[in-house]
Order: structure tokens, then sequence, then C-alpha cells
């Protein structure tokens, strides 16, 4: 078994399931699909998840590790999964695994809901001092059993 599949297992057996806010969520989660696009959704979670950064800054750090290690600290005070981060030269990779996305808003969600996780990358970035000209982008759709989301950090240039 890979390491992120063994530690994602770990991860979700450690967890207690929680169904107080189950039903609400998914009633938002039908509700919002209702009411707005796709692409309008995600940017309000954006929003939401730049917001939620703010109520959990991180310390700064000096590297990537440092980072990485406060990141993973409060994702962890909040059971929202971990993050590895990785510099891959003209980027910088954030793959997020077990966020409670799929549990809390349905599988349609995903998408969508992932704004939440850029929304809190990017804020927690500016904080740390990353430049303003680097821009933060998801990478394609969630990843596996552990719904493993992958962003990258780098130049708007590296994007075109």
């Amino acid at each position: 078994m890979l390491d992120v599949e063994q530690g994602s297992l770990n991860y979700f057996l450690s967890r207690p399931a929680d169904g107080r806010w189950s039903g609400i969520l998914r009633a938002l989660s039908e509700e919002l699909t209702a009411q707005m696009s796709a692409a309008e959704i995600r940017a309000f979670f954006a929003v939401l998840g730049r917001r939620w950064a703010r109520t959990m800054p991180l310390a700064k750090g000096g590297d990537l590790k440092d980072f990485e290690s406060a990141a993973n600290a409060a994702l962890a005070s909040v059971d929202w999964g971990w993050v590895r981060v990785r510099d891959l030269g003209s980027s910088v990779e954030f793959k997020h695994s077990c966020a409670p996305l799929r549990s809390a808003f349905g599988a349609d969600a995903l998408d969508w809901a992932s704004g939440l996780l850029e929304g809190l990358y990017e804020e927690w970035l500016r904080e740390q001092g990353a430049d303003r000209t680097l821009v933060l982008r998801q990478m394609g759709s969630a990843e596996g059993a552990a719904d493993t989301v992958r962003f990258r950090l780098a130049s708007v240039d590296y994007f075109a």
C-alpha cells in the first residue's frame, strides 16, 4: 500500500463519524446548485476558505517544510485531512487528502467544494509572504479513495 493510501486509511479510521451537520450541509449543497453555477459556487467557497484561514493563522515559517508542518497542525485541529507540499522547480505542488468535502456536500460537489481549500491555501500563503504575482490553481479533479486534490502555485505564465 502506498504511503498516501496508508496515511489516508489511518486518518479515516481515527475519525469518529459526526452526522450532526450532514443533513444541513447536503441541503445547502442542493440549494446552492439550484441557485448558482458551479463556477459561482466555487468562487464563493474560495472566499469562505480565505475567511476560514484567517480564523486559524499559521506561524511564520522559513521554508515549505515549515509551511507543511504548520498547515498540517491546523488541519488536524479541525479534522480536515492533511497536505503534502513539494517544490517542483517552476511551481509548488500542494496535495491535500482526506478533506471531508464528499461527506459534507456529496460527490457531485467535489469540484466546487474544493474551492474552500483553494481559498484556505491562498490566504495562508499570502500571510506567509508569498509573492502576489503567483497564483494557486487546482489541477484536475479529486483523485482516489482519499479524494486527493492537487493545487499548483506558480506564475500566471505557467498556466498559459
